[in-house]
């Protein structure tokens, strides 16, 4: 048996050898059919299938309210996390966590830090162990205990330089110490998994206002039993949920649970675009197969003297498969190996951009997994080009193989029918791919364009953070004997940048336009009319922001006014509300000198009226809607206001205009506000116009992946239907001269070849377009802006294939009306 393998192999490589050509042209096919197929499951594998560094990693869940989005989970409160936590059956432990920045002292510059304020058993729920120091304790959230912080492993080397003996130790957090009792262990963090450069400490349990239903402030996370799944604790969840609806109609949302699984939630971005790449890479290696299938057919073709005589000496059909199945598996195998190095080039091209965007897409690489499912592909791919023309060559006659030049002998029904299949199927794959990458650009080009609300261009933006910030909703109290932020620093910083040359407006704002990471928002209570309760109230995205934000982003006015100077902190309070806000809040009504309560106490100054209706600015990104939105005026709060710890105490975005260069700018910036607070950190300064672009950043990179596949598809199933119109031609030598005999004219001959490619572009055309509009759902999913297709689009992938398709077959057609027919004659 080896003897024989072994010398199906050695024929195999003469017969190669023979036609370098052929040769070079399957292996380069089938490297980049596999190739891209080997850097997608890599992706997959690092982003999917990669286990979570948390014990019992595929019970953790994540659960919160259905979003009006339906895309993310709402948070929610304390008294709801602990109700849920002493009812669930499902869960054996619940833990929650809010997320926030702070400024880490002991760098040359006040680093800002990621900070989780959670439950201390948080880590005992993820099955974390401190590589150094201890975890949370249980009393460690209780007042005069809670001071305490544990360390990501980043942190630790940064900060504190890795020292052995850092526990014990103080670092500073927004100039507040802490003592460190804890090292996590490298590689390990959360809410991400990925870094170390996140610090952690105990939610205060004790401060009044976490106990109020109404002030929803924590992500949940909780640990499923063994043996119950999603399904089961979402329907036991939504069951708690509406007890607590009876015990607390007035305060508990009417939103449905939602479980999802946490690898999921890391994913949920990502996941659909990461579907859509895996259709086109399938697809491209289909068209690959089907490519060198196509050159295997007219391969055999030519030799089938050489396989009757084979037959005529007694070699069986098996023997005679198995010869072409090993050539065909040595093309394969060839082609996997060209196709690893192919990956690797796709992989360091993608690297950069993967890194982050996706979950370990800084680890992702050619492992073991990776270059078993090379071999295997190679395997299938060898099956799947290499079978059929294997099965036509031991099945094919002997007698007819024998004559000489029995190639203008013709083909068989069946024969035919599986070369147009081949057709037909690479124009159907690379339609529906071209389809999905015009559609995606074509969207990408109106993303660009569309209407933002502001003018990006010559602004740049930045966060600013000062050691005081801070929020009772999270455990940190502000001082209320600290010094006015906006008379001792906004409006000197405002001052001093509006006197730099070359700088026209400064704005100041708590959220940018487009800053998806934070967002505040309020319930919204219109004076005169019933307050809503917590199950019909409405909500607005809440912004305060200095007079000069307007002109800084040069938002429109549509009616009223902007903030002016009149605009005191003794005077009451004034709001600017979007249109979006007049639509959902006073449609067919004057909202100009109504008044809304901001806040939920009585007192005098949480009462604003609005001044002014500016047009709508994305909030998200250049594909969100925009949400209902009333801006306050930072300049008019004061820190006896009870808004002032959150809107003028917590973060602000610093943005100017000018016509300095953006790095020049951004030196200006730094110069300023460290002149006025040299603790403070100041982070992500960037060119507005950059930031836009940014956030089209998971599309464009989709759409210039699904734009290299469709050209590469485009270019093998060229010259698949070029190589498979070139076989049918041949094997139809006699007719075309038996025809040209007759009287027929060569135009004639052309057209018949054209007719018949016509005919196999039409059915693919419908395939792939039925194909397209069947996978629209998955696009619809993470293509911002894309609600459909448009005939534009789809018309211009139909004519570039058809036209590209037609010249295919072109140049066979003008060989066949070539033919000499007295030669034909002679062969018979």
């Amino acid at each position: 048996m080896k003897d024989i393998l072994w010398s199906d192999v050695k024929y195999a490589l003469r017969q190669l050898g023979r036609t370098p050509g052929f040769t070079l042209t399957a292996i380069l096919t089938l490297a980049l059919g596999i190739g891209v197929n080997a850097a997608m499951f890599s992706v997959i594998d690092q982003v999917f299938l990669r286990p979570l560094p948390y014990k019992n990693a595929d019970r953790i869940v994540r659960f919160g309210g259905q979003s009006s989005s339906g895309q993310d989970l709402s948070v929610m409160s304390l008294p709801d996390a602990q109700d849920f936590a002493a009812r669930s059956r499902s869960l054996q432990g619940v833990a929650w966590y809010s997320y926030k920045f702070v400024t880490l002292g002991g760098a040359e510059e006040p680093r800002m830090t990621p900070q989780v304020i959670s439950s201390t058993n948080l880590f005992d729920l993820l099955g974390i162990r401190p590589m150094l120091g201890r975890s949370f304790a249980h009393d460690d959230g209780t007042p005069g205990r809670n001071h305490v912080v544990i360390l990501g492993y980043s942190v630790w080397k940064e900060q504190l330089h890795g020292a052995r003996d850092a526990i014990g130790s103080t670092v500073k957090l927004n100039g507040d110490p802490y003592t460190v009792i804890g090292i996590l262990p490298a590689g390990i963090g959360f809410p991400d998994p990925r870094t170390g450069d996140f610090v952690y400490a105990p939610l205060e349990t004790e401060i009044g206002s976490m106990h109020d239903r109404s002030n929803s402030s924590l992500s949940l996370i909780g640990l499923m039993r063994p043996g119950v799944h999603v399904p089961q604790t979402q329907i036991e969840l939504n069951e708690i949920r509406q007890q607590l609806r009876k015990e607390f109609p007035k305060d508990e949302s009417k939103e449905l649970i939602r479980v999802v699984s946490y690898r999921n939630s890391l994913t949920r971005n990502v996941r659909p675009a990461l579907l859509a790449l895996s259709f086109a890479v399938v697809a491209v290696w289909l068209i690959a197969c089907a490519n060198v299938a196509g050159l295997m057919l007219t391969r055999i073709n030519g030799r089938r003297r050489e396989i009757a005589i084979c037959s005529a000496l007694g070699a069986m059909r098996a023997r005679i498969m198995q010869r072409y199945l090993t050539e065909c598996m040595l093309l394969a195998l060839s082609g996997g190996i060209a196709g690893l190095g192919v990956a690797a080039a796709i992989l360091r091209m993608l690297k950069h951009y993967l890194s982050a965007k996706l979950l370990y897409g800084e680890n992702i690489h050619i492992s073991i997994s990776v270059t078993v499912f090379l071999l295997v592909a190679s395997i299938v791919s060898a099956l799947m080009f290499g079978l059929v023309p294997a099965w036509i060559a031991a099945n094919a006659s002997a007698q007819e193989g024998l004559r000489e030049n029995s190639i203008a002998a013709g083909t068989s029904r069946r024969q035919s029918i599986l070369r147009d299949a081949v057709v037909v199927t690479e124009i159907t794959l690379t339609l529906t791919l071209l389809i999905a990458a015009g559609l995606m650009i074509r969207t990408l080009l109106v993303l660009q364009h569309a209407k933002l609300g502001f003018v990006p261009e010559k602004v740049v933006t930045g966060e600013i953070y000062l050691p005081t910030h801070g929020t009772g909703a999270f455990g940190l109290q502000y001082n209320p004997d600290a010094s006015d932020l906006i008379q001792t620093f906004y409006r000197p910083l405002e001052e001093k940048l509006e006197h730099t040359p070359g700088i026209t407006a400064v704005g100041l704002e708590t959220v940018r336009p487009m800053q998806p990471n934070w967002s505040f928002s309020g319930s919204v209570w219109i004076r005169g009319r019933p307050k809503p309760d917590a199950a019909s109230e409405q909500h607005a995205i809440l912004r305060t922001v200095n007079p000069g934000y307007f002109q800084t982003f040069r938002i429109q006015l549509l009616r009223g006014r902007f903030f002016d100077e009149k605009d005191t902190p003794d005077s009451p309070l004034v709001a600017v509300v979007n249109q979006a806000f007049v639509h959902r809040v006073f449609p067919g009504e004057d909202p100009i000198g109504k008044q809304m309560k901001v806040n939920e106490t009585d007192s005098p100054r949480n009462w604003a009226t609005i001044v002014g209706i500016s047009d709508n600015v994305r909030q998200l990104s250049a594909g969100d809607e925009s949400q209902p939105e009333f801006d306050l005026d930072l300049m008019q709060l004061k820190p006896s206001d009870d808004l002032y710890p959150i809107l003028a105490s917590f973060i602000m975005n610093i943005s100017v205009r000018g016509s300095l260069p953006a790095n020049t700018t951004e030196r200006a910036i730094r110069t300023a506000v460290h002149q006025l607070q040299p603790e403070i950190a100041i982070d992500g300064l960037s060119p507005m116009d950059q930031i836009v672009t940014d956030s089209l950043g998971d599309q464009t990179l989709a759409a210039r992946l699904l734009a290299i596949f469709g050209l590469a598809a485009l270019g093998i199933a060229i010259a698949g239907i070029y190589g498979l119109f070139s076989y049918s031609v041949s094997q139809r030598t006699r007719e075309f001269g038996v025809r040209l005999i007759l009287g027929a004219p060569r135009e004639a001959v052309v057209w018949l070849v054209l007719r018949h490619a016509l005919f196999l572009l039409g059915i693919g055309v419908a395939a792939g377009t039925a194909m397209a509009f069947a996978i629209s759902g998955v696009m619809r999913s993470f293509i911002y802006g894309f609600h459909g297709y448009d005939v534009f689009t789809l018309l211009a992938v139909v004519l570039v294939l058809s036209v590209c398709g037609l010249v295919a077959s072109y140049l066979p057609a003008r060989k066949a009306a070539a033919v000499d027919p007295i030669a034909v004659l002679r062969m018979e």
